[in-house]
């Protein structure tokens, strides 16, 4: 049985309302990328938690496909997940230690 339309919205705003943190972060890590620019820093920043928020609430609606999909196909659409969430991961610290790098070399050069 394929889930109705309203299910859908529903997990989806659970997922957004569960992940206020990730939403908080991608906010900050936007208004980051307004204030400083397409530097690589904010751009990993950015990019990495999009990537770890859009695998979160995907994740959660994929919950109801679970029936319809069948144990197997939705094993490998979690591993696929994970795959895409490691690599959201990846960028955003990437990009935190640019962050961090670029801010201690210049507190360095103040004294």
């Amino acid at each position: 049985m394929e889930p109705s339309f309203t299910e859908i919205i529903y997990y989806i705003f659970f997922g957004l309302l569960t992940s206020l943190g990730q939403v908080f972060i991608l906010a900050i890590c936007l208004y980051y990328t307004f204030k400083i620019g397409t530097k690589p820093d904010s751009i990993l920043l950015l990019l990495g938690s999009v990537i770890w928020l859009l695998c979160s609430i995907t994740t959660r609606v994929g919950v109801l496909y679970a029936k319809v999909w069948g144990s197997e196909l939705y094993l490998t659409f979690t591993y696929v997940l994970q795959g895409f969430l490691f690599l959201g991961s990846l960028l955003f610290v990437i990009g935190f230690f640019l962050l961090i790098r670029r801010t201690l070399s210049g507190l360095k050069n103040e004294n």
